[in-house]
């Protein structure tokens, strides 16, 4: 987060409260303001199957330093919609350019048992495994690309893993619009 942004504020039913943005105190002190957040997860396919990319947190964060987390992204700023948040942030944290075009929206939940003041809009999109990354605003120490298979297995206990767990309706989803995505929704049974 970078000290002048301000989080677009949310009403109950997930609309957005048109100009009304906080600061990250706010929301800390305010418990009823709700948040936005956009996940972004790379993936790629190989002749291997299906890969995850996972970030690793920078060693310097405040919160879960050094654990495995979302490819990319972060909250969402006032008047901007998930989309532009998720292209912004992968920006920010991986030196990737989006195409908006081929970014695959997937699903919108409140982690009740985790964050019940946060919105989450999940998306997925498609890396070659060429791509560059560079780390722009010092949230990412690095990352590792796991099969899917592997993903499958470290979501059933993602603490042992150090991957800061979303919950199992979250993951779940990811997995299965992952399948959806990547094998074409003509192949899946």
């Amino acid at each position: 987060m970078h000290e002048d942004e301000l989080w677009q504020v949310y009403s109950d039913n997930g609309s957005a409260v048109t100009a009304d943005g906080r600061n990250s105190t706010e929301f800390k002190r305010d418990t009823n303001l709700i948040m936005g957040n956009s996940h972004v997860w790379f993936w790629m396919k190989s002749p291997s199957g299906v890969s995850i990319l996972l970030q690793q947190r920078s060693l310097s964060k405040s919160s879960k330093p050094g654990w495995f987390h979302i490819s990319a992204g972060g909250h969402i700023n006032v008047g901007e919609t998930p989309l532009d948040a998720a292209i912004r942030e992968t920006k920010e944290e991986m030196g990737i350019d989006l195409l908006p075009e081929k970014v695959h929206y997937c699903f919108s939940t409140r982690i009740i048992g985790r964050a019940p003041n946060d919105i989450v809009n999940v998306f997925l999109y498609e890396l070659t495994g060429n791509e560059r990354f560079e780390y722009i605003d010092g949230e990412v120490e690095t990352y590792e690309w796991k099969a899917l298979d592997e993903f499958i297995e470290i979501v059933k206990d993602p603490e042992a893993y150090n991957l800061i767990n979303q919950g199992r309706l979250y993951f779940d989803s990811l997995v299965n619009s992952l399948e959806y995505i990547s094998l074409g929704k003509n192949e899946l049974k």
